[in-house]
C-alpha cells in the first residue's frame, strides 16, 4: 500500500484540489447532496452525505483496539480532561466571537459565521487526531480513548451546542438571524439523532467488528480500510464544499471568505494552545501532552460540514468556516508536532481517518 502512504502524505493539497473543483465545478457535488437514499420507516431522509461519514466513522472504529481502551479507561484523570476541554472550550470561546461580531456590518453573516463555528467545535474529537498524536510521538492509546469518549457524549454535546448557538444569534444575542428557529430546531431534535445515528452507531459498529474480526484478520483489512477512507474523504470535501464554495464563486465577497479565514485560523491556534497549555499545567510527560495538545485542538469537522449542509446549504456563510476549519487545523497539527525520525515509517494502526 506505499501508494495510500504516499496519498496521506498529500492529504491536505489533495483536500485543496477537492475545494478548487467543488467552487468551479459545483453542480454534481450538490446533486450527490441532495440525492436521497432509501431508509428504514421513520428513519428520516438518508443522504449521500451521511452515508459517506457513517462509513468515515465505522473505519475509524475498525482502527480501534479495544484492549488498549480498557487499559486507559483504568487510568480516567487525563483522559476525562482531555474529553471535557474539548467539550467546554466552545463555551468559552463562542460568546467572545459573537460578542466582537456585533460590530461587522452584515448581521446574517456574522450570525452564520458563528453557527459554523459553533457547529464545527460542538462536534467531537476527530479521529485523525490519533494520526497526528503518534506522528508527532504522542500516546496513542491516550487520544483514540478521548475520541472514542468524546464520540459517545456527542449525542448531548451536539445539541447543547446548537443551543449555546441559538442563544448567541436570536434576538438577544449578535441580531435576529432568520434561521434562528431552524438552530433551536436542530437542537431540540435534530442534532442529537444526527449524532447518534451518524457518529456514535457507526463508530461502535467499527469497534464491534475489530472485536469480532480477531487482531490478525483486522490487520489484515487495514490498509483496504484506509484506502477506502482516503476517497471517502475526498469525496466528501467535494460534496460538502460544493454548496458553499459554489455560491461564494458566483457571488464574491472578499470580505465575508477573510473573515471566516481568519476566525477560523484564530479559533484553531487557540483551541491547540490552550491543550498545550494544560499539558503543562497538568504536569502531563511529554507523551500525555502531546496526546492532550491534539485532542483538545481537532475536531470532526466532516461532521460539522454534513449537518450543515443537511441544514444550511442555502447559507454559504455557515459552511465556510467549517471547511477553513478543516484546513487550518491539519496545517496547524502539522505544526504543532514533528514526527521523530523514528516514527516516520511506522504506520498508524489505530483510527483510520486522518481527514475527520
Amino acid at each position: 500500500m506505499a501508494v495510500v502512504k504516499v496519498v496521506q502524505r498529500w492529504l491536505l493539497g489533495l483536500m485543496l484540489a477537492c475545494y478548487v473543483l467543488a467552487g468551479v465545478f459545483p453542480a454534481p457535488g450538490e446533486a450527490l447532496r441532495e440525492l436521497t437514499l432509501p431508509a428504514p420507516a421513520g428513519a428520516g431522509a438518508l443522504t449521500v452525505p451521511m452515508v459517506l461519514l457513517a462509513v468515515m466513522l465505522f473505519n475509524a472504529g475498525l482502527g480501534v483496539r479495544a484492549a488498549e481502551l480498557r487499559v486507559m479507561v483504568r487510568q480516567p484523570v487525563r483522559l476525562v480532561l482531555g474529553i471535557a476541554a474539548n467539550a467546554l472550550l466552545p463555551l468559552l470561546v463562542l460568546p467572545l466571537i459573537a460578542l466582537a461580531l456585533r460590530t461587522w456590518p452584515d448581521p446574517a453573516e456574522a450570525e452564520g459565521l458563528v453557527v459554523g463555528l459553533m457547529l464545527v467545535l460542538a462536534m467531537p474529537i476527530a479521529g485523525g487526531a490519533a494520526s497526528w498524536g503518534q506522528n508527532a510521538g504522542g500516546n496513542v492509546p491516550l487520544v483514540v480513548a478521548m475520541v472514542i469518549g468524546s464520540t459517545l457524549l456527542s449525542p448531548l454535546t451536539v445539541p447543547f451546542g446548537m443551543h449555546m448557538a441559538g442563544q448567541l444569534v436570536g434576538p438577544y444575542g449578535a441580531g435576529a438571524l432568520d434561521d434562528t428557529t431552524k438552530v433551536d430546531v436542530i437542537a431540540r431534535t435534530g442534532a442529537g439523532m444526527f449524532a447518534l445515528m451518524s457518529v456514535v452507531l457507526p463508530c461502535l459498529a467499527g469497534v464491534l467488528v475489530r472485536m469480532l474480526l480477531g487482531e490478525e484478520r483486522a490487520r489484515r483489512v487495514l490498509p483496504a480500510v484506509k484506502a477506502v477512507n482516503i476517497v471517502n474523504i475526498l469525496l466528501l470535501c467535494y460534496i460538502n464544499a460544493a454548496g458553499a464554495l459554489g455560491q461564494a464563486l458566483a457571488h464574491p465577497d472578499p470580505d465575508l471568505l477573510a473573515l471566516a479565514l481568519s476566525l477560523s485560523g484564530m479559533v484553531c491556534c487557540l483551541t491547540f494552545y490552550c491543550g498545550r497549555w494544560m499539558s503543562r499545567w497538568t504536569r502531563c510527560d511529554q507523551p500525555d501532552g502531546i496526546s492532550l495538545t491534539f485532542a483538545t485542538g481537532m475536531n470532526n469537522s466532516s461532521a460539522a460540514a454534513v449537518l450543515a449542509a443537511c441544514w444550511f446549504s442555502h447559507r454559504p456563510e455557515v459552511l465556510l468556516p467549517i471547511l477553513s476549519y478543516s484546513l487550518l487545523q491539519k496545517i496547524v497539527a502539522g505544526a504543532a508536532g514533528k514526527p521523530p525520525r523514528s516514527r516516520l515509517d511506522k504506520t498508524p494502526s489505530q483510527m483510520t481517518a486522518p481527514g475527520v
